[in-house]
């Protein structure tokens, strides 16, 4: 296989309860990553992860391929690259290229897909990452401990205008070569090799909480003057 789409839904969410079979505009929210892998059109097989019933049979209605999820890997700490890896590692699901499609990011748009796949055309590139630019200067630490590290220079704290370079993972899309996964355990391998592909802000939103899901509903709405 070329490509596959992986798109892990469990069941369990401390923000928002139940968000990933929530009905976002009409439709469960991880219908919405369902339809935009689909509507791509760069997918041998779509894949939907889940220990929730009702999200598996979300999938089995939609005709793509529902994986039971184990408990262990559907815990709170359970890490993205180690479900990735207990599926991706399995010889039945070899492939060329990944690519992980957070259901909680239902703003893409199909062409984000393509475009970022056509990235790999490039050999140099191992992944490539949805952002969004940020212009992030803060500190990182909990406020309560000693010494929270500064992002910035102090001497020489940067002016908006020279940040023009700062991008935050918006967790929407990630691609990555299959053997990259597999050696390094994770998505990026080497982050010299990797490519960045910046998506506007209205189209960034991920839902962790109910303020993010009120977000979400009034940028769905949102068109942006040309």
């Amino acid at each position: 296989m070329k490509a596959i789409a992986f798109i892990p839904a469990r069941a369990g969410s401390k923000g928002l309860p139940g968000k990933n079979k929530k009905l976002f505009h009409g439709k469960p929210l991880v219908l919405w990553s369902i339809e935009q892998a689909k509507e791509s059109g760069v997918f041998d097989k779509i894949v939907v992860s889940s220990d929730d019933p009702d999200i598996l049979k979300i999938a089995q209605d939609a005709n793509v391929l529902p994986y039971e999820r184990h408990a262990d890997l559907a815990k709170d700490d359970t890490t993205i690259n180690e479900v990735l890896y207990d599926f991706f590692a399995r010889p039945e699901y070899k492939c060329e290229y990944c690519c992980l499609l957070n259901p909680t990011s239902p703003l893409r748009k199909p062409e984000d897909i393509r475009i970022m796949y056509d990235s790999f055309q490039f050999k140099k590139y191992w992944s490539v990452v949805s952002v969004k630019w940020c212009d992030f200067i803060g500190w990182v630490g909990q406020p309560t401990n000693k010494g929270p590290v500064c992002s910035y220079n102090l001497e020489k704290r940067p002016n908006r205008q020279t940040r023009e370079d700062y991008f935050l993972e918006n967790g929407s899309i990630y691609w990555f070569k299959h053997e990259i996964l597999i050696t390094y355990g994770n998505m990026i391998g080497n982050p010299e090799k990797v490519k960045l592909y910046e998506m506007p802000p209205e189209r960034s939103l991920e839902i962790d909480t109910e303020f993010d899901w009120y977000l979400a509903e009034r940028a769905y709405e949102f068109t942006p003057v040309a």
